[in-house]
């Protein structure tokens, strides 16, 4: 399409001079974490925009998390076949029908498909940032000088002309989804409703991107906080399969290892734990978007600089790959320290 198709012109965006009323959000990635970290972009748009309809563009993960977050509608995008081989015809047919005054790719990177789907959204501004998929913009924006995607989102907004903030991503579970996850959390562990830190530990990772820890390093923090006396329910994801039996036969007993596939129940089982212990994933994104205390465990710097959550929402450690777990564990304790209040006390997260 890029080499059939001509660069837009530019054209000059003032929000104080055009009318908007309906806008649309792109970002066309299928990842948990990247779904997550596009969620300021709805929040600073809604409050730029309070009467706008606002719609969304991304994969099922996002249909699913992005449940009370304030926008109108979601449209689906597809990976796998045969889906994604027809499926965007009718989308687009859709979306141009629907005459957006502005369409706009919130991944603050180079993303071939979001540029091509607000380019022929038929919005009249249609919005991104410079780079090689930028021929289908008509606004055209500079990148900004921060790399972390958990604080490059508001300054993109900001250099469109609008009203923004430092704003982190946050999803919205309702007190009824709490609960459920209190109540599953208690099956897990067997009922045993013992005073103290409830400690979730994530023990997957893109092993492919070199983001994932060491099995054995992630069962001596898990053994070494059981042994405190600490309730640890350890969490296994899709793409951890390899390890399932390993961690099935090394856990110490009554430490429970949880698969929740839905990603809606899967957070509000972690919205019960105290502390959240993971790796550089989408879980340690999710964790952080509900305001659940986070261990972040990085392995290349490259990685941190530009996914690392902010020291507010979690520590980061960097242990090396080969090397012992006492770091992790050491973190583990500082963390449940400062949060020895919440022990005995209602868990109370993103009201």
């Amino acid at each position: 399409m890029g080499l059939i198709t001509a660069r837009s012109n530019e054209d000059p965006l003032d929000f104080h001079r055009e009318q908007i009323k309906k806008i649309l959000l792109v970002r066309a990635t299928f990842r948990m974490g990247d779904s997550i970290l596009a969620t300021p972009a709805i929040f600073l748009l809604r409050k730029n925009f309070p009467q706008a309809a606002i719609d969304f563009v991304g994969p099922a993960i996002s249909k699913t998390l992005f449940q009370n977050l304030p926008i109108n509608n979601h449209y689906q995008i597809y990976q796998s076949l045969p889906k994604s081989c027809w499926a965007y015809v009718p989308l687009l047919k859709q979306i141009r029908s629907t005459k957006y005054d502005i369409a706009m790719e919130v991944s603050c990177s180079k993303s071939a498909l979001g540029a091509f789907i607000v380019g022929f959204s038929g919005a009249r501004f249609r919005v991104g940032l410079r780079g090689r998929w930028d021929r289908w913009f008509n606004v055209r924006l500079d990148r900004p000088g921060e790399i972390n995607k958990y604080r490059n989102l508001p300054l993109v907004v900001r250099s469109m002309g609008l009203e923004s903030q430092e704003l982190f991503p946050s999803l919205i579970l309702s007190a009824d989804e709490k609960e459920k996850g209190k109540h599953q959390l208690r099956a897990a562990l067997q009922d045993r409703d013992r005073a103290g830190p409830m400690v979730g530990i994530f023990v997957g990772g893109r092993k492919s991107w070199g983001k994932r820890w060491a099995k054995e390093n992630f069962m001596e923090v898990i053994t070494d906080l059981h042994t405190q006396g600490i309730q640890v329910i350890v969490f296994i994801g899709p793409e951890e399969k390899e390890v399932i039996r390993y961690f099935e036969q090394a856990l110490p007993r009554g430490v429970p290892l949880v698969f929740e596939p839905s990603p809606r129940m899967f957070a509000s089982i972690v919205s019960n734990c105290h502390l959240f212990v993971t790796c550089d994933s989408g879980p340690m994104h999710l964790a952080c978007a509900i305001r659940v205390r986070t261990i972040a465990i990085f392995l290349l710097q490259y990685n941190f600089d530009r996914w690392a959550p902010p020291p507010s929402l979690a520590r980061v450690v960097f242990p090396d790959p080969c090397a012992s777990a006492n770091e992790v564990i050491e973190a583990c304790r500082h963390e449940l320290v400062d949060l020895s209040p919440l022990w005995d006390e209602p868990k109370i997260v993103n009201s």
